[in-house]
């Protein structure tokens, strides 16, 4: 009984860590893709392709998190979809105040800035101050009250950033301020970071902006504003992903990082490689693991999945003999494939591919019912247009069906019927009368035609001959 107790204890301790952090640890198991296990130390993550939006890792992706500073995506996000970025803004008293641990101390007030440069100290230097700043903007412009305070501000901006959230179908998250600061009601998942990490990629300006690695430049982008209070700034990006940086990626596009205590080091990125673009999601690793986490994510994707051309329009699906077609018609018809498709797939996705070819039932000769794939033994039944679907096409992974389309009949198959056949036969007459091919039959008729008139002057000459004879002799006495 003794031998157990310090089991007992052990137990106890790793029960009680659970509960007393529920948010990192959810009791959702570890999710393998169907590529394999990837040796991550955040506890949760996730890869995902931008423009579908395919899964194509994860861990723990709905379990709850804190965001940190990459809340600023969505910051950024809801500003630039109601300020423009010329914008000149004067900064305020909004700026005082920030928490312990939160003041980046880049602004002062006062300064005339613009909103671009406000998104480049939020997006490259992670400025909590522009989050601030932004978002008082935005509400002002949007309410059109410009003596709006922050803390007003502050509540209708976070009502933005979860709308937008919402819509784009982050719903197990809630924002309530515009930068990240720590709070129990400030949370998300790393499946929800992605789809705003989509959206992101999806604005071209705010790409950009979060790309540059060095900043150097005003408040007031090198333009003149009369009576202005302008600063100069020099940035570097938080960003250590980006090509030439201490752990750069040569195909990161894009990215903001994120550190609390609760929330851990973050990361949310964007690369660009071979016609496809991934978004990844670091939540709740260490430093500089959450950088090695991201490229083993990125590399992941870059290597094993591709934009794959699995259907090519016109492809030659089967040869089908075709019942009873008019005379002088093709007895087969060749089948084709509609529609071309690329899909996203892994390699052994793409391996495993399976094609079926099911002709319509309804064109089957009653006999060949049963035959359902391309075989040159299906015999369809006439007429049949060109361009008509003749059955369906459809690809299958797995087992599981990904794609489907019409598989059409290459031309046009006429049914045989007596009118059919006496025009044939009359276009085969018309057709080849006056060719070089019936010069044969022309001498052969006209030989006949000759020997048929010439036995008709003759029989003609010989009548004649007997009455002028019997006109000439006199008739004899009995």
């Amino acid at each position: 009984m003794g031998k157990n107790i310090p089991f007992c204890f052990f137990a106890s301790f790793v029960i009680l860590i659970f509960i007393l952090n529920p948010l990192h640890v959810t009791g959702e198991s570890l999710t393998h893709s169907s590529e394999g296990y990837l040796p991550l130390q955040a506890t949760a993550a996730i890869l995902v392709e931008q423009t579908t939006g395919r899964v194509l890792y994860s861990r723990n992706p709905h379990a709850r998190m804190y965001p940190a500073s990459t809340t600023k995506l969505l910051t950024a996000l809801v500003a630039i979809q109601h300020l423009d970025l010329d914008t000149v803004v004067v900064v305020g008293p909004e700026i005082r105040g920030m928490p312990v641990g939160f003041a980046t101390n880049l602004h002062a007030e006062s300064e005339t800035i613009t909103v671009d440069v406000l998104l480049k100290a939020l997006l490259i230097r992670s400025s909590n101050e522009a989050g601030r700043i932004l978002a008082i903007e935005t509400v002002r412009t949007i309410d059109d009250n410009r003596s709006l305070q922050y803390s007003e501000a502050k509540t209708r901006f976070s009502q933005l950033m979860n709308q937008m959230a919402h819509s784009l179908g982050a719903t197990n998250s809630n924002f309530n301020n515009p930068y990240g600061l720590h709070s129990e009601f400030h949370y998300t998942t790393a499946y929800d970071m992605a789809l705003i990490g989509r959206a992101f990629m999806e604005v071209p300006e705010l790409v950009g902006i979060s790309a540059i690695r060095e900043f150097e430049g005003d408040s007031l982008g090198n333009r003149f504003h009369p009576q202005a209070y302008v600063r100069q700034y020099s940035w570097t990006n938080t960003n250590l992903m980006l090509p030439g940086a201490a752990f750069g990626h040569p195909y990161i596009i894009a990215g903001r990082t994120g550190f609390t205590t609760p929330a851990g080091h973050c990361f949310v990125g964007g690369a660009y490689h071979n016609g496809l673009s991934l978004v990844s999601v670091v939540l709740y690793s260490q430093e500089p693991a959450r950088w090695q986490d991201t490229r083993v994510l990125i590399d992941h994707g870059f290597i094993n999945y591709a934009f794959r051309e699995i259907a090519t329009e016109g492809t030659l699906l089967a040869t089908a003999i075709v019942e009873n077609p008019r005379l002088g018609d093709s007895n087969t018809l060749e089948v084709l494939l509609q529609e071309r498709h690329v899909a996203l797939l892994g390699r052994a996705e793409y391996a495993s591919i399976q094609r079926e070819l099911v002709f319509d039932p309804l064109l089957l000769v009653e006999a060949y019912t049963g035959i359902a794939h391309d075989a040159e033994s299906v015999i369809l039944r006439a007429p049949i247009e060109e361009g008509a679907a003749v059955g369906t096409v459809v690809y299958k992974v797995f087992g599981e069906i990904i794609f489907s389309t019409p598989a059409i009949a290459a031309r046009a198959v006429y049914e045989r019927t007596f009118d059919s056949d006496m025009d044939y036969y009359l276009s085969m007459i018309f057709g080849n009368i006056f060719t070089r091919r019936a010069l044969p039959y022309w001498f052969a008729v006209l030989g006949t035609l000759f020997g048929v008139v010439n036995l008709i002057l003759a029989i003609t000459i010989s009548r004649r001959a007997r009455r002028l004879n019997n006109w000439h002799t006199p008739p004899r006495r009995r």
